[in-house]
């Protein structure tokens, strides 16, 4: 009969949520930290990219031929209405 007052009751566990609430807080903060670093490798790598379009050469006409400009004019433009 004495071996079921060894059984804790609900009404006698700790209500304290305080270390439930601290797990909670460092779960949230490591998938912050998670979700941060990958967007933060995402602009690492667009800028990157940005940067290697930017080096390359900025003249394209020399593959067009001997100062051929890409841009054709219209003699219509240069009128007034």
């Amino acid at each position: 009969m004495n071996a079921r007052n060894d059984v804790k009751r609900p009404s006698d566990q700790s209500l304290d949520a305080r270390p439930v609430l601290a797990a909670a807080q460092r779960r949230f903060a490591a998938r912050v930290d998670f979700l941060v670093a990958r967007w933060l490798e995402r602009c690492a790598t667009n800028a990157e990219a940005a940067q290697r379009m930017l080096r390359t050469d900025p003249k394209p006409t020399r593959e067009l031929g001997m100062g051929v400009s890409p841009v054709v004019s219209s003699p219509h433009w240069d009128e007034s209405p």
